[in-house]
């Protein structure tokens, strides 16, 4: 064809097809017209047309009328259309329409019923979507009874409830689906001979009648696939679906269901695939052997929470060992591992679940399983040794997990070497680093096995960025130097746990720098040969004080008044007594040798001083050396019971303490205790 003859063509076809600039090709055979105020003719080879927008208020059988010579049409769609009114022969010389869609198009009910009467014969599928159904009546679909109708879909439409007995007549109906049209009650299920396939889902119905009436009429006799969402019911049994016995699927979409009876499928004798799906993580709870069916192959369970009468949840599918099919979808509840155990005749098993974090280990013993998808879990690695279901997987999808990493260490080396095997690792988490040299490698000689290997990245630490995970440059011979210590890194090493060992031992010796003290005077007894605590009874004191500085003023003001000066007693106070600059161990074991008693005067001051439990703690070794007690304790405050160090209960249990009083009338009696304790002897401790 010469560049003249191309020219006129185009002219013509321009002309012809191109007086609204509205209407543009979208894809081949397919037109689409936004805004349009009438109908363009099309090319011949057309076979879909959309109107958005139509700008004709008022339908004939004129309105169409370009359309009704192109001999491939079979799709017409028409959407956010305003109509006042239709004749009912719009469509009628649109000879070769198969599919007819209106689409956000609010006009009368009368009006939409003229427009379905003006359907051709030839129409076989009706799709009507968010229109206004709420008040429909029986006569809105007598333009279809009698017709070739074989599938109608009727989508958020409001219609509030359900009446079959509307589509009765339409007897080639083989598919109804009616999906989130705010529908909470069936009225009547009507009678269609030949249906096949109803979806109910997305509503929340809580009344509908039987499928089977009291006489034995069955309303739906060959349907196989039913889709129905349900709410409100205590319980479902099998009286429920009583009338079909040749559902093959059945599909409920839970609101609030209560209970599942253990018999609610067991009359459905063909049942292959069950699926509960709920939009709110609803409870679910089952009796026992809910699932036991001999046919059964699929089962789908969506966002639920399973609970089990008088069992596990994870004992659930335990009658299923014919299952061929398992779907998991936020299921909560249940262990995984132990829920697959006895499903050893799986083919394919979907897991996703965010409180999955490893692969069940059941899984290996699943011999036919050929789809293994575990998905949006906490999975980061699979090397289970010697597990033969990797060797028979033929596809392995593990994307949107929390892999890190992918390594033979880390994933077991049956994988790798199964070639039939395709795997999705995508959307995780992949570091760049040293440890992903080797599936850097590995995927760019096997990017065929791998599904949208193109989108893998892996993020770079240190930084915030990513880079495809193909492009990662880093190189094998920088890893392995870099794995190679230096003698100065050795040597720095060394320093450093060096330095560490003398600060954490510092910190050690200073917190128990007085054990250590105490520790300290028994070695100077051993080996400076100091004589034990024992003196042969030319004494220069009678007692030494032990005291905190906080209890100073009760032993200057109360205890020497009437110890030292009315009773004429000597004391040996370390503020007072002791030789200034003489070893501080050696002051408390010369003070101790020359005295005769020790007085502890007990507090809480005194017990979370370490010096005061020092002097106590060397009295006590006196006690264990000589056999004979020197101590007086003298509690001088309460001391709460977490307070209390093991030696002071032992002290208490051992010795009577001398309490000072709160009043002042008891005094006196305190102080004739203390000093009838001063004045005993060795020999009456002995005794």
């Amino acid at each position: 064809m010469n560049p003249l003859s191309l020219t006129v063509l185009f002219l013509i076809i321009h002309v012809s097809y191109g007086e609204t600039k509205e209407c543009h090709v979208f894809r081949k055979g397919s037109w689409s017209c936004k805004g349009s105020t009438f109908v363009p003719n099309f090319p011949n080879d057309t076979t879909a047309v959309t109107f958005i927008d139509l700008k004709i208020d008022n339908w004939d059988n004129q309105t169409f009328q370009n359309l009704t010579e192109l001999p491939l049409l079979e799709h017409l769609l028409i959407k956010s259309t305003w109509l006042n009114t239709s004749t009912n022969d719009v469509f009628k010389s649109l000879k070769y329409i198969q599919e007819f869609e209106l689409i956000t198009v609010p006009l009368p009910l009368l009006e939409l019923r003229n427009v379905l009467l003006g359907l051709p014969l030839t129409t076989i599928k009706l799709v009507l979507s968010e229109m206004q159904l709420e008040n429909m009546n029986k006569d809105i679909f007598d333009g279809l009874r009698g017709t070739n109708v074989s599938r109608i879909f009727i989508s958020r439409c409001n219609m509030v409830r359900f009446d079959g007995s509307y589509f009765t007549g339409i007897d080639r109906l083989e598919q109804l689906v009616l999906q989130g049209d705010g529908i909470t009650r069936v009225t009547d299920w009507g009678y269609l001979p030949n249906l096949i396939y109803l979806d109910l889902y997305h509503n929340e119905i809580s009344t509908l009648p039987k499928f089977k009436n009291g006489s034995g009429f069955i309303f739906y006799p060959k349907l196989e696939k039913l889709f129905i969402g349900l709410s409100g019911f205590t319980y479902l049994n099998s009286n429920f679906f009583k009338g079909l016995d040749g559902l093959h699927k059945l599909g409920i979409f839970v609101g609030h269901i209560v209970l599942f009876r253990s018999d609610v499928f067991q009359k459905l004798k063909y049942l292959r695939a069950v699926s509960l799906v709920s939009l709110k993580h609803h409870v679910l709870r089952f009796e026992q052997n809910v699932f036991k069916l001999k046919l059964l192959e699929s089962v789908e369970l969506i966002n639920i929470h399973v609970d089990v009468n008088e069992g596990k949840p994870s004992s659930l599918l335990k009658s299923c060992t014919q299952l061929r099919n398992l779907i998991l979808r936020n299921v909560s509840n249940i262990n995984a591992n132990d829920l697959l155990k006895p499903l050893t005749k799986l083919e394919n098993l979907e897991i996703t679940d965010g409180q999955v974090s490893k692969i069940p280990d059941a899984i290996c013993n699943m011999n036919n399983l050929t789809g293994l998808s575990i998905i949006y879990t906490n999975v980061s690695k699979w090397n289970k040794a010697n597990c033969s279901v990797m060797r028979v997987l033929r596809k392995l999808e593990l994307n949107d997990n929390k892999i890190r990493y992918v390594n033979q260490e880390l994933f077991s080396h049956l994988l790798f070497n199964n070639e039939k095997l395709n795997i999705d690792l995508s959307n995780n988490p992949f570091v760049c680093d040293c440890k992903t040299l080797w599936f850097r490698d590995w995927s760019r000689k096997n990017a065929g096995r791998l599904k949208n290997y193109k989108t893998y990245r892996c993020f770079i630490p240190d930084t915030s960025d990513y880079i495809h995970l193909e492009n990662f440059s880093l190189s094998w011979d920088y890893c392995e130097n870099r794995q190679k210590p230096s003698l100065i890194a050795m040597f720095g090493g060394i320093i450093a746990v060096l330095v560490v060992i003398f600060v954490c031992l510092a910190i050690l010796s200073y917190a128990n720098r007085w054990s250590i003290h105490f520790c300290s005077y028994q070695s100077l007894v051993r080996k400076r040969k100091y004589k034990t605590l024992v003196n042969d009874g030319q004494y220069t004191h009678d007692a030494l004080v032990c005291y905190c500085n906080a209890d100073v003023n009760w032993v200057l003001n109360k205890l020497l008044p009437i110890i030292e000066e009315e009773n004429h007693f000597n004391l040996c106070l370390h503020d007072r007594d002791v030789f200034v600059g003489s070893n501080i161990i050696d002051n408390v074991v010369d003070c101790m040798q020359q005295s005769r008693k020790v007085v502890l005067i007990l507090s809480p001051d005194f017990v979370q001083n370490c010096w005061c439990q020092f002097e106590a703690s060397i009295a006590q070794q006196k006690i264990l050396e000589e056999h004979y007690d020197i101590i007086i304790p003298v509690l001088l405050n309460e001391i709460p019971s977490n307070l209390r160090t093991e030696s002071l209960v032992d002290l208490q249990n051992h010795k009577t303490f001398l309490n000072w009083p709160n009043e002042s009338q008891y005094e006196e009696k305190f102080w004739e205790q203390f000093v009838k304790r001063l004045n005993e002897n060795e020999t009456d401790n002995e005794a």
